[in-house]
């Protein structure tokens, strides 16, 4: 599913900036886990690119949102 685009093959079009940001985050995060040799590093790579996907889909978790909060509005500094 994701070989063309990460080849540079695709006509994918995203609309949204953040679409495309969230897109490129999850490529670049699997072609991290497909290089790297050891199976933790691996995992923590495919699951940022899961994040990066949900972002786009619309499946966003708490602690997601409670760090974006944190950082954002520089709530509890």
């Amino acid at each position: 599913l994701a070989a063309p685009i990460m080849a540079g093959g695709s006509n994918l079009f995203l609309t949204r900036a953040r679409y495309r940001t969230a897109l490129a985050g999850a490529v670049e995060a699997l072609r991290r886990a497909m290089q790297e040799e050891l199976s933790e590093l691996a995992a923590e790579d495919v699951r940022l690119a899961a994040a990066a996907v949900g972002r786009i889909t619309g499946r966003i978790d708490v602690e997601e949102v409670l760090d974006v909060i944190f950082r954002d509005f520089c709530i509890g500094k």
